[in-house]
């Protein structure tokens, strides 16, 4: 097709004109993004980013594994984007006459051609299913409708047949067909940088800065001055959000229709950001606040690298900065401010435990491990059972351990109710305590404890740097190195279910050793619904497991009913907290270790 000199002309001044608005408002943006604070170094591990960042955007993992079927169309979609930019070059630079395509190709064009019309096809159907989703189906459409989206899905899909048509050998209407083409890519950038298809520019980008580890908190400069203003990569979070409303589909709070909406406020905080709002009130209510188990369940299904649970632990930390008051969970902070555990227990209580049962104290220099009880297990008499448990695996095995004579809390749930100095005091307190004893390695059952040793304490004080492990990997250890035999309980004709918990599964990626311990005792294993990288949370976190909620429907009663529709007559857990929340959804609920020592041999 031969073009005159004003369409070349008046190609030019469209490119130009279009390129230079696209250029003033994505600056605009883009500003509106830096004028916030640096929280962190976000530039560290650029490889490992980098690959990250390639991973998730190219290969679409996060996008297709958190709905199959729905997240392969938007692959599809995407690939073709990719696909079509090399023809988009070549079909602007078509009325100069410059063979940009032949010229890069060569023999290999005809295949890339075919390779086009197999895209093309994909991408119409892919976009077509989608816009059907989400306007048609009304149990998967997000609300309130995204028009916006129907009007890009109808630009792409008519990008795709204006294509099509115009690759034919007899087009219909050529010439007309090559200028809609045309318009529609010029108009789209435009509509990109107005709507939620802007991730489609800043998903590679969040995602690359996004922290290496989920729910990765930093110790709060204690200034009601550094609580001002929104860093910038919250800002950027705002504005990359897709819309597509997984985080609030994981969200077990949401899910027991509770108030807390994780997309909502997202949306909500992208509509104050303009307006310099307040987070709490306008982004989010203090009750939804006070919902959430900082399960990292919306965090880690987020394709487009949103940190959700840093914006939920900022609100709470300036909420008792600024107010000291509205904290749902002020009845467990003021218990533990009192007494350095929550259970209102007396030191001297868990003093008289280890008496009782005869747990040796850790000596420095001798003892080889540290066996951290922890708040429950040293406070909560139901889990003595568990404790007892342990410490039957750990002398059969021939393990030097030994327990602190005194504990505080670790902290990890006050400070995700925002009371970082609590937080800032606990840890000081236990990290003097392991310094004192000299501990190198240390046990937790506790996946909460866990994780504020292993990641949290390493940043108030750069060398406490013990290997902390939890109980399950070490009893896994044990048995791989043949310090441990188990021969089964009892258990073959029972069946049994195992609760991930959030802190364990979600946060350190321990999935498997659970697993192997339960199936080494012979029992079946029976698999809920939500479970691995998906289970559903049991409500104990951010202090849930000593408070009680008023609302329509508890989260822990919820995952209870999941369990007791498994089928299974034993519930295992891994988390002493978890076994608090979920005790009673069956006939047996029973901590790992209290599965694995019934299993071992009888004592020569």
């Amino acid at each position: 097709m031969t073009f005159a000199l004003w369409e070349q002309i008046l190609l030019v001044v469209l490119v130009i004109a279009s390129a230079a608005v696209f250029v003033r408002d994505l600056s605009t943006k883009i500003a509106h993004i830096t004028a916030g604070k640096s929280d962190r170094p976000r530039t560290d591990q650029v490889a490992k980013r980098l690959w990250t960042a390639f991973k998730e955007v190219i290969f679409q993992t996060r996008v297709v594994s958190g709905r199959p079927v729905v997240g392969t169309m938007h692959a599809l979609v995407f690939l073709g984007f990719l696909t079509f930019a090399f023809e988009t070059v070549d079909h602007f630079l078509e009325p100069f006459h410059v063979p940009f395509l032949s010229t890069l190709l060569g023999v290999l064009l005809p295949a890339f051609r075919a390779l086009l019309m197999v895209a093309a096809v994909l991408v119409a159907i892919s976009i077509a299913g989608l816009a059907y989703r989400r306007f048609f189906m009304k149990e998967s459409s997000p609300d309130p409708k995204s028009y916006s989206s129907g009007v890009v899905a109808l630009l792409i899909f008519l990008l795709m047949l204006t294509y099509i048509n115009g690759v034919l050998d007899e087009p219909a209407l050529e010439r007309f067909n090559w200028w809609v083409h045309s318009l529609i890519i010029l108009v789209f950038p435009h509509l990109i940088l107005r709507s939620k298809h802007f991730h489609i520019l800043m998903a590679p980008v969040d995602i690359f800065f996004r922290t290496h580890r989920l729910g990765d908190l930093l110790p709060l400069d204690l200034d009601l001055e550094a609580m001002a203003d929104v860093p910038w990569k919250m800002r950027m979070d705002f504005l990359t959000c897709v819309e597509c409303r997984r985080c609030t589909e994981q969200c077990p709070a949401a899910t027991c229709e509770q108030e807390l909406n994780p997309r909502g406020f997202i949306l909500a905080g992208r509509e104050a950001l303009g307006e310099k709002a307040p987070v709490i009130g306008t982004v989010i209510s203090e009750t939804a606040l006070g919902q959430c188990t900082s399960c990292g369940a919306c965090e880690d299904i987020c394709p487009v690298g949103i940190e959700h649970l840093q914006l939920l632990t900022g609100a709470k930390r300036a909420q008792a900065l600024a107010t000291g008051q509205g904290m749902v969970a002020a009845e467990f902070l003021e218990t533990t401010e009192k007494y350095s555990n929550p259970f209102a227990e007396q030191k001297s209580a868990r003093k008289e435990l280890i008496a009782e049962l005869g747990l040796p104290i850790y000596e420095p220099g001798k003892t080889e491990y540290l066996l951290w009880l922890g708040c429950v297990w040293s406070y909560n008499a139901d889990a003595r059972g568990s404790l007892v448990a342990m410490q039957k695996i750990l002398e059969s095995a021939g393990v030097s351990y030994g327990v602190l004579e005194e504990e505080s809390c670790s902290g990890h749930h006050s400070r995700r109710q925002g009371e970082e100095l609590q937080f800032q005091t606990l840890a000081g307190d236990n990290i003097e305590r392991f310094r004192e004893n000299q501990v190198g390695k240390a046990i937790s059952p506790c996946p909460h404890c866990l994780h504020t040793f292993r990641w949290e304490y390493p940043k108030l004080d750069e060398e406490f740097r013990p290997e902390v492990i939890h109980h399950s990997e070490f009893i896994s250890q044990l048995v791989a190195d043949g310090k441990l035999e188990i021969t089964g309980n009892g258990r073959s004709d029972r069946k049994l279910t195992y609760h991930d918990p959030c802190y364990l599964g979600r946060f350190e990626h321990v999935y498997d050793e659970p697993r192997d311990l339960i199936r080494r005792t012979g029992a079946e294993l029976v698999e809920l619904g939500r479970s691995r990288e998906r289970s559903f949370c049991c409500g104990g976190g951010s202090a849930g497991f000593m408070r009680e909620q008023e609302v329509a429907r508890r989260v822990d009663v919820e995952r209870k009913t999941e369990i007791a529709g498994s089928g299974a007559r034993t519930l295992v857990t891994g988390c002493p907290e978890c076994k608090m929340m979920l005790d009673a959804a069956v006939e047996e609920t029973v901590d790992l270790a209290e599965l694995v020592a019934a299993s071992l041999p009888p004592r020569s």
